[in-house]
């Protein structure tokens, strides 16, 4: 008897859960409305944290940089870089060439605390590792050289405002710190 009234509490907190998402849907569609008089209930609903404008974006943007070059060791050769928004999220195959081990190195910016989830992948190994939107250095993770390996960080939703800047750089073998490969881990 138990179970069924747990069951039965489960299924009335996830239908009003619900029903609060949908409403807090429908008062974001109809603010944006042109002539919309509709407003949401501030003691209802806690708006989603947006940057104001370009200035933010800019001021982000030189953050994440400067989180990446505190990590850069002096014997690295930047192979690729990008920039990807916490919206559309990462999903990126490199082709490792030659026989320098590589680090691959994620800063994120967002308007608000956040934690990302970042996936590597090579053949049948894979980890993931959490990062830390503001920090002020960037995740480093070790690459060992050889083939194909993705990098995934999955998206966050259509209106989340923030970015995520990358960089895979090879390094000499004496620069790689810790764990030799971060997609198979290491055991301490």
């Amino acid at each position: 008897m138990r179970a069924r009234q747990g069951l039965a509490l489960t299924l009335i907190v996830s239908a009003m859960a619900l029903t609060g998402a949908c409403a807090d849907d429908k008062n974001r569609e109809a603010e944006a409305e042109p002539g919309s008089t509709a407003s949401a209930n501030p003691a209802t609903s806690t708006p989603t944290p947006s940057w104001d404008g370009k200035e933010d974006q800019e001021d982000a943007m030189r953050r994440a940089t400067r989180a990446l070059d505190a990590v850069q060791s002096d014997g690295a050769s930047r192979v690729d870089e990008g920039m990807e928004s916490l919206a559309g999220g990462l999903n990126k195959t490199f082709t490792g060439k030659g026989d320098r081990p590589y680090t691959f190195d994620v800063a994120c910016q967002a308007p608000d605390r956040r934690s990302l989830t970042l996936t590597l992948a090579r053949g049948d190994a894979e980890s993931e590792w959490e990062v830390t939107c503001g920090d002020r250095e960037a995740d480093q993770f070790n690459v060992p050289a050889g083939g194909r390996f993705t990098a995934k960080i999955t998206q966050a939703g259509q209106h989340a405002d923030g970015l995520v800047l990358w960089r895979l750089n090879t390094v000499t073998a004496h620069d790689v710190d810790g764990c030799k490969d971060d997609i198979k881990g290491c055991e301490d």
